[in-house]
């Protein structure tokens, strides 16, 4: 594949740094979105990867973000939007700004970042009939199965994933849209035994997979013309029941 000009929010850490290392290696040109910097993400930078600040709560910012993405190339191949936050339901009981915040960064400010990046930097139709811009959406594989404590999470991942479709007929044809849907990627270092043995219990294949998972579904995407309105689910089964 030639290299490919890639946008990703949210690269300081887990899964949007390992993401960002990955496109990377495979030499594209990688432009990550930040809120702080971390060691993560310098290394990323030492290695390539352009910066540029962007905290999707602000979403006055947006639209100077897009310009400055368009400042840095005069092409966008594939849009990531990765950034994510959680909040317990219990933490949004006691303070509403919570779950809507949740909203403003899964939903409402992916989205309006689509149409200003399109205005900045505009995807063109190709002769050939296919897109010449991808949009990836990061959801939640949970959305099938729902989650009683994480409510509001789970809802606004749900939210984006019902913008798929509308998003891919408002782009078309140069542009396609489609969203990963990862399940259990890894673990945090704090989450206890008993907990990990608990959540693998529930998958028809019990293991850990890394993020690894959602960097091939990348490549595959990218690779693939003909996947467009699709919702990939990353989440090996799950024990129905358990």
């Amino acid at each position: 594949m030639p290299p490919q000009t890639i946008l990703i929010t949210g690269v300081t850490r887990r899964v949007g740094a390992h993401l960002a290392g990955h496109l990377l290696e495979a030499g594209h040109r990688v432009i990550g979105s930040y809120r702080r910097e971390t060691d993560a993400l310098k290394a990323l930078v030492e290695r390539g990867l352009i910066t540029l600040p962007l905290d999707l709560l602000e979403r006055e910012r947006i639209n100077d973000f897009a310009e400055a993405v368009a400042a840095c190339s005069d092409r966008l191949d594939l849009i990531v939007h990765n950034a994510s936050i959680w909040h317990h339901d219990d933490d949004c009981a006691a303070d509403s700004a919570l779950a809507t915040a949740m909203y403003t960064v899964h939903v409402t400010s992916p989205i309006e970042l689509t149409e200003a990046l399109q205005l900045a930097l505009p995807a063109r139709a190709r002769d050939d009939g296919q897109a010449s811009r991808q949009v990836v959406f990061l959801t939640d594989a949970h959305i099938d199965e729902g989650d009683p404590r994480h409510i509001h999470y789970i809802a606004s991942k749900a939210a984006v994933e019902g913008s798929i479709r509308s998003l891919a007929l408002r782009y078309a044809p140069h542009t396609r849209v489609n969203a990963i849907a990862p399940g259990l990627l890894m673990f945090h270092p704090e989450d206890e035994a008993d907990y990990r043995h608990k959540r693998l219990n529930r998958r028809l294949q019990p293991f850990v997979p890394g993020p690894d998972p959602v960097a091939q579904t990348v490549d595959y995407l990218m690779a693939c013309p003909l996947i467009n309105q699709a919702v990939i689910r990353l989440d090996t089964g799950r024990r129905w029941g358990n």
